[in-house]
């Protein structure tokens, strides 16, 4: 599957811009495009683990930072993560989706649904 060059999905801070219309996230976008259908968007990792000051912390409940939205802007899928508290950093390819994971996992995740269809610890 390629990508749809009539879906232009783009980001700016945490806006994200699906066919123009903007879509305010709760933090800064890292990745945004458009695959399997809809637009794929990853969270910047850094941004909810840390405090003003520097300060780091683990969130109180998992952040789910890979997800999907269908082109009104409603969210279809957050991704499935390798472990309780883990998350990703790093789209690796985009169709087929695999993504890489804080906690080294490679992910392949399923376009349609998030899940993961299997993982690979790298270390």
């Amino acid at each position: 599957m390629t990508a749809d060059p009539k879906r232009a999905v783009t980001h700016d801070g945490d806006i994200v811009r699906i066919d123009g219309k903007p879509l305010r996230m709760e933090f800064m976008v890292r990745d945004a495009f458009w695959a399997g259908g809809q637009a794929v968007v990853l969270l910047d990792p850094d941004a909810f683990l840390d405090e003003p000051g520097g300060a780091r912390k683990a969130p109180r409940d998992p952040v789910h930072n890979l997800r999907a939205y269908a082109p009104s802007g409603e969210m279809i899928w957050e991704a499935e993560q390798p472990e309780f508290l883990d998350h990703y950093y790093l789209i690796e390819s985009r169709d087929p989706l695999v993504a890489l994971s804080f906690s080294a996992y490679r992910c392949d995740l399923d376009l349609a649904s998030g899940r993961i269809l299997s993982k690979k610890k790298l270390k």
